[in-house]
Formats: structure tokens, C-alpha cells, sequence
């Protein structure tokens, strides 16, 4: 007689299929990030309770799915059509970056600093909208509006605002052509400006894994070696705009030009300059107060 699979038979089937693609540890998070989502667990935790059950049609349809496509290098995140920001759920898509844990420490930083404020604040490059979104939801007295060039990534951004109960202006507009006729004039000045641009140069490409480079946007990634600090120069060149008298703005960052970073705030007459290591201890956010 033949017996039936649990969740536990599906998940070392899984692990068997896809043990040679992903490093063991990456490979223990993904399948709770699996099963997590088929068994619509809001705990990963809770998931030693599930295993022993019967597997039925559908969750071995989706395994199966899921897997394949994950041995094809598709990002789980794009597989699922969502991931968990800062304690909200951020729908994704390859129209932009799929939002990183360095991310949610820029906004906590924010979030923290910024409590109780009533500032404008613009998210530059929203992508998902998860930055803006996140402070827009925990940070219940301030404006908060986003920005990006790519009309896809913005409808995106709006129907994640829309799933997460947040306000946000929603900007398309292109910062290289500032101050822009879209920003201009209806829509003042700052307090705040965040930006989390392309940081990573061509040459790190050989570094990245490949599910990285094939399936999410180049645009919002890479920058050339020759001008790595294009994007943060722009948005000064915006700031000097848009951002009020001292108004301040937090950027992330490649962890390889913390220095240069501050070397360039100082010369824009930025003070008050910290940057801030991430959870894995490479310079990643760095925080100035304009003039």
C-alpha cells in the first residue's frame, strides 16, 4: 500500500532537488520561507507542528512549482510575489528591487530618529515603496511622498501602499533633470530626503549571484566604476532644491565608500555626519544635516 506524503517527505524531496544550487544555510531559510507561505503559517516556528501532516494535491503542486523554478535561480521573493518588510507585506515584481534586510535598518534608524515629527519627507527611488511605506505607517504625523522614474515601479509602489493602508503622493520624476518640471511648483520643499540608489559597481557583478543579476533590474542596482557616486551627487544637487535649510537626509550606501561619502557631504556643507554599520558590520547608512 502506498504511503502518503507528508509536508516532511515534500520538504527533503525539496532539499535533495536543490542542495547543489544553494548553500545549505540559504537553502534551511528558503524552504521555511516555502513553507511557510503553502501552509499560510504567520510563525516560521510553528512549522515542526505542520510537517507530519498529510501533503495534499495542492501542496505538492506548489512545491514542486516553487522548486523548479527556484533551480532556475528565480529570487523566492519574486516566486511568491511578496515579501515581509519591516513588518509589513511588500507585494514584488521584476519591475523593481526586491527590498534587503540592510533596508529595514536604514528605516529603523529613520523611524526612531524621526518620532513624533510632522515633516514632508521624500522617499527618492521608491521601487516598491517599502521605505516610504514603512514610514509612512509608523510615523503617523509625517507627509510622507515617493519618487521614481519607472511608471512600472510606481504602479507597484501604489498598490503596496494600497494593500498596507498608507497615504503616500506617488512622484514620477527624473532627478537628472532637476529641479523637475514635475516636482515644480505645487510641491514646495522637504524636511527629509531618503534614497537607497544604484550602489553596486559593474565590477562587483562577478561577486553577485546570479538569481540577482538575471531577475531583478539592472537600473536600480548598478552604477559604472568610473562614477559609483552619480546617484548621491544628484540627489545633493536635488537637495540643494527641495530640502529645507537644515533639512536631513539618509542615504544607504556601498559599504566600500563610507569615507568618500562623508568627504562629499562635508564638501556640500553638510554637518552633523553619521554613518552607521549594518547588521554584518560593513558601512551602510549614513545620515547628514543640510546647511
Amino acid at each position: 500500500m502506498k504511503k502518503d506524503k507528508t509536508i516532511r517527505d515534500l520538504v527533503h524531496e525539496m532539499h535533495s532537488e536543490l542542495r547543489d544550487v544553494y548553500p545549505e544555510r540559504e537553502l534551511n531559510s528558503l524552504i521555511k520561507i516555502v513553507l511557510t507561505a503553502i501552509t499560510h503559517l504567520k510563525k516560521r516556528h510553528h512549522l515542526h507542528i505542520y510537517q507530519d501532516q498529510k501533503a495534499d494535491a495542492e501542496h505538492i503542486r506548489q512545491i514542486k512549482d516553487i522548486t523548479k523554478q527556484l533551480k532556475l535561480g528565480k529570487p523566492i521573493q519574486q516566486i511568491l510575489g511578496e515579501t515581509k518588510f519591516y513588518d509589513l507585506t511588500i507585494k514584488t515584481s521584476p519591475a523593481a528591487l526586491i527590498p534587503r534586510q540592510e533596508t529595514e535598518e536604514l528605516v529603523d534608524w529613520m523611524i526612531s530618529d524621526l518620532k513624533g515629527t510632522r515633516a514632508r519627507i521624500l522617499d527618492i527611488g521608491t521601487g516598491t515603496g517599502c521605505i516610504a511605506i514603512a514610514l509612512a505607517r509608523h510615523l503617523k504625523n509625517a507627509q510622507v511622498e515617493a519618487l521614481d522614474i519607472s511608471q512600472e515601479a510606481l504602479k507597484l509602489a501604489r498598490e503596496n501602499a494600497r494593500l498596507n493602508g498608507s497615504n503616500i503622493r506617488f512622484l514620477q520624476a527624473d532627478i537628472f533633470k532637476a529641479p523637475s518640471p514635475e516636482m515644480h511648483p505645487t510641491s514646495g520643499t522637504y524636511q527629509v530626503l531618503v534614497s537607497n540608489p544604484p550602489y553596486i559597481r559593474e565590477s562587483e557583478k562577478i561577486r553577485m549571484h546570479p538569481n540577482v543579476l538575471e531577475h531583478e533590474p539592472g537600473e536600480a542596482l548598478f552604477v559604472s566604476d568610473e562614477e559609483p557616486l552619480i546617484f548621491y551627487r544628484q540627489i545633493l544637487e536635488f537637495a540643494d532644491h527641495y530640502l529645507d535649510q537644515a533639512g536631513l537626509i539618509w542615504f544607504e550606501i556601498n559599504e566600500a565608500f563610507g569615507k568618500k561619502m562623508i568627504s562629499l557631504l562635508e564638501d556640500k556643507g553638510y554637518h552633523n555626519i553619521h554613518l552607521r554599520k549594518d547588521i554584518n558590520d560593513k558601512d551602510r547608512m549614513i545620515k547628514a544635516q543640510k546647511p
